[in-house]
């Protein structure tokens, strides 16, 4: 399922393991290479890659539309409206923001990736999922519904597209927004940044600046595909199957759990992970690039500098809702997490090392 509008807030005290590892900053370690396994798993020796000759295009910024500052600004919008929390039993109107647990079901089974618990959406179309967010208004705040359509050509799942699927939607808040007017002096105030053509210029260097984030991460992506491709490595079946059964025992799980999903209903819910084509290959590519890098830091005696730990550290605050205080004392008190928090640094330093070797030529025209 696509993410529509992710707006819960953080929640000022320490975390679990677990939950620190969903959060997307943790998604970019290979959870099989820093957890104690539920299955005994073997890693394959890796000979790190020359960085020699490695020369990359930088990717092309694509132009900012009117249509991107429109968005951004309705976003804008939306966070400065006058809310009204409706009540239990009340029915969700049309551009509400809802709180919503989902399954997601198709030809009797659980589709993977289509579980959420507290998820804050916008009642409104969304190309990513034609029938489903829309389908939301009359619904009741405190009830569940059931929302059948067919998946798009689109759908993450390849397997599944076109196909008819149905959706239990459990309603738990929803909150009524009554926009201002775009020139309103009063959201003009609530904005604080001037006048609307002082806000519309903030927001264009705004989305300018992510576009420019935007090309360095897919140009150090293009990088790491070098590396990855330079190196061949065989990895076992074992070795993928643990990496998807850490990510869904991270993700999946505990929501399921609660829902109290028996086990032959929560090994087929595993079994939807492991048997998805673009799963595997995420996870065998995340392994390799993992194991590459490891490689690469071992021969280059890279260690993780304070400036990379300490940058990694607060984005992980900030991304926890957790206060940097609180993070030492969890890292301290947690054996796995301060390894896999080592990990990320040491990952960082050695990208970092290796987009100071590689040669970046200008984008194409």
């Amino acid at each position: 399922m696509t993410t529509h509008d992710d707006s819960q807030g953080g929640r000022k005290n320490a975390r679990s393991l677990a939950e620190l590892h969903a959060l997307g900053i943790m998604k970019k370690m290979p959870a099989a290479l820093q957890l104690d396994s539920t299955e005994p798993v073997e890693l394959p020796t890796v000979e790190a890659p020359s960085l020699e000759g490695v020369s990359v295009a930088q990717v092309a910024p694509a132009p900012l539309t009117e249509q991107e500052l429109v968005d951004r600004f309705d976003a804008l919008r939306r966070q400065h409206a006058d809310v009204r929390e409706r009540q239990p039993g009340e029915d969700v109107a049309l551009e509400d923001d809802a709180l919503v647990d989902v399954l997601g079901f198709a030809n009797n089974r659980l589709m993977p990736f289509s579980v959420r618990e507290n998820w804050w959406v916008r009642v409104a179309a969304d190309p990513g999922l034609p029938g489903f967010f829309e389908s939301l208004a009359g619904a009741k705040v405190g009830q569940s519904v059931g929302i059948e359509l067919t998946l798009p050509d689109t759908y993450p799942v390849e397997a599944l597209r076109g196909q008819p699927a149905r959706f239990l939607v459990s309603v738990k808040a929803a909150r009524a927004l009554k926009l201002l007017d775009d020139d309103s002096p009063e959201l003009l105030s609530r904005l604080g940044m001037g006048s609307i053509t002082d806000v519309m210029r903030k927001l264009g260097d705004e989305l300018a600046q992510e576009r420019l984030a935007d090309v360095d991460r897919l140009t150090q992506e293009r990088v790491m595909d070098v590396l990855v491709d330079r190196t061949p490595v065989e990895l076992s079946a074992a070795l993928v199957d643990e990496e998807i059964r850490q990510r869904w025992a991270e993700a999946e799980r505990p929501i399921l759990q609660r829902k109290d999903f028996q086990p032959d209903e929560l090994q087929e819910a595993l079994e939807g992970w492991l048997q998805d084509p673009l799963t595997r290959m995420d996870a065998a590519y995340r392994i390799t690039l993992a194991l590459v890098l490891r490689a690469i830091a071992e021969r280059d005696g890279i260690q993780p500098d304070r400036a990379a730990t300490d940058a990694m550290l607060e984005d992980l605050a900030n991304l926890t809702g957790v206060n940097r205080q609180e993070l030492g004392v969890a890292v301290k008190e947690d054996e796995a997490l301060a390894r896999r928090l080592y990990e990320m640094a040491l990952r960082f330093s050695t990208i970092d090392h290796v987009m100071k070797k590689v040669t970046l030529t200008p984008a194409a025209a």
